[in-house]
């Protein structure tokens, strides 16, 4: 590749710094929020007592052997 091609790439660099400069914005604000604090007890908020941590309360129903 010439050098005088490599301005073909500056669109695609481009983005890549945009992506970049997204992706740490995204990071230091997840952290700044404490989103990245205590994973396990977050982790268990999607418990209730109508489904508490531990129990199987959603399964399939089983194929019955008969219907064959």
């Amino acid at each position: 590749m010439d050098a005088e091609t490599y301005t073909d790439l500056i669109p695609l660099i481009f983005l890549g710094v945009v992506f970049f400069i997204v992706a740490v914005s995204a990071l230091y604000w997840s952290a700044k929020k404490g989103q990245l604090r205590e994973f396990d007890s977050q982790a268990k908020t999607i418990f209730t007592d109508e489904e508490p941590e531990g129990e199987i309360s959603d399964t399939f129903p089983s194929k019955k052997s008969e219907e064959v």
